[in-house]
């Protein structure tokens, strides 16, 4: 039914006339919501409007669908198609090979348009190289084009104006127009220009020629000796080096290699002869001849001592290495006070595990092999050194450590259960009866046995 009001509108310039409400329905006037669909006079273009039957909606349907939908006289273009052909005779326009294009008329065409444009280019190029650069040829003065001559700036009239607004002169204080009084000129001054202290005319010197002179002929002939020095150290005539240091060094080395000149005949002969004794040594006065070779005799000779030495050698090695390992873990152990394993412990647990370090299922505590620090008697009495901190694992011969110094190494001594020392801190018994010992009878040790 909506091609119906179309049809209307293409009979009334583009203008859908209105139609009246169907029947049946009641009137109604344009509420607020459709004034949005009217224009400057009031009509509704989106109203469907309806016939009185059937036949004559199909028929207003079949109106619109044969009715253009602009006016006659808008003649429309028509479309153009472009075909793959015109395309491709656009794409061979240009020979990509040759550089040009394949019609000549177009070729000779953009060639004389490039010339043009080329020519105007060079033209401008060089009315910009004539602004900037010199007009005459710089070695036969000859103008570079026809009328060429220098830019002169045209003078300007500057007007006559006082510096100062006073109607006297500044300096004398004599008015303008009376007879002034011009101060006496100064006396002249000696010129600025460098003067040179040689003169090139004469080949000599202002002052003291003679001197100069003499003066920088020998520093002339000392260089020039020693360039020649530099390039030649050894003089043919005379045999000698030039350098005298580098000659009396050469005579030291010729007087050593005389005295030396034969004995290296030795070396040619077999080993048998060359380490023979009388070779080595003179058996007469017992002075030693060639000290390297005897002492290669006597390291040969020695081969069959070092092995049956090499048990007593590999014990005594192994010694020293152990020695050498229990001296750097002593080192290593005493860098830590003994404190830092027993405050770790004195609050009865375990951080991480929370397990008791007492009672049933108590956790153990690893031994310490470090000690307290040990008392004046105690330093005295064991021999112990008073930074040696180390308590050595030894067989358990002794006795427990000492109550008193369990209480002095430990804030919660007064619980066995809480022992924190471990059982490498030995105590020494230097009575052989049972009877109850004194505090300087107990002696802790560190391990050692007193």
């Amino acid at each position: 039914m909506a091609s119906a009001t179309s049809a209307a509108a293409t009979a009334d310039g583009h203008r859908p006339t209105p139609s009246p409400a169907p029947r049946g329905e009641p009137y109604r006037n344009h509420s607020s919501l459709d004034r949005r669909n009217l224009d400057n006079t009031g009509v509704n273009y989106n109203h469907v409007s309806y016939s009185d039957s059937w036949a004559a909606d199909m028929q207003n349907y079949r109106t619109a669908k044969s009715t253009l939908p602009w006016l006659q006289e808008q003649h429309q273009q028509p479309v153009k198609y472009v075909t793959r052909y015109e395309k491709s005779r656009e794409e061979r326009e240009y020979d990509i090979v040759l550089g040009r294009y394949r019609e000549n008329d177009k070729e000779s065409r953009l060639q004389e348009r490039e010339a043009i444009q080329r020519k105007h280019n060079l033209e401008n190029s060089r009315a910009n190289q004539l602004r900037t650069l010199q007009r005459f040829n710089m070695i036969n003065n000859q103008p570079m084009y026809p009328g060429a001559m220098d830019p002169k700036e045209k003078q300007k009239q500057h007007p006559n104006l006082r510096k100062s607004g006073a109607e006297y002169n500044i300096v004398t204080n004599v008015p303008l127009g009376g007879a002034e009084s011009h101060c006496p000129a100064p006396p002249g001054t000696d010129s600025r220009r460098p003067v040179r202290e040689f003169n090139i005319l004469t080949n000599q010197y202002h002052d003291r020629h003679e001197d100069r002179f003499e003066r920088e002929a020998t520093q002339a002939k000392q260089q020039a000796a020693q360039k020649f020095l530099k390039t030649r150290a050894f003089d043919p005539i005379r045999s000698i080096y030039n350098d005298e240091d580098r000659e009396k060094e050469f005579q030291i080395r010729r007087q050593k290699e005389e005295q030396e000149h034969g004995k290296d005949r030795v070396f040619k002969l077999p080993p048998r002869e060359q380490f023979s004794e009388g070779r080595v040594y003179n058996i007469l006065n017992q002075r030693v001849i060639n000290s390297s070779k005897l002492a290669a005799m006597n390291v040969k000779d020695q081969r069959a001592l070092n092995k049956m030495q090499k048990a007593a050698f590999e014990k005594r090695m192994r010694e020293e290495g152990e020695a050498i390992k229990n001296r750097e873990t002593d080192r290593c152990l005493n860098r830590f006070a003994h404190e830092r394993h027993t405050e770790s412990q004195l609050h009865g647990y375990d951080v991480l595990s929370n397990q008791s370090y007492a009672g049933r299922e108590a956790k153990h505590i690893a031994p310490a092999r470090t000690h307290a620090p040990l008392s004046g008697w105690q330093t005295i009495e064991s021999g112990l050194l008073v930074s040696n901190k180390v308590a050595q694992n030894v067989p358990s011969t002794a006795a427990a450590v000492s109550s008193n110094q369990t209480d002095a190494a430990t804030p919660q001594a007064g619980r066995k259960d809480l022992d924190t020392r471990g059982s490498n801190i030995l105590t020494v018994d230097q009575s052989s009866g049972a009877a109850p010992q004194s505090p300087q009878a107990i002696v802790r040790t560190g391990g050692f046995h007193a």
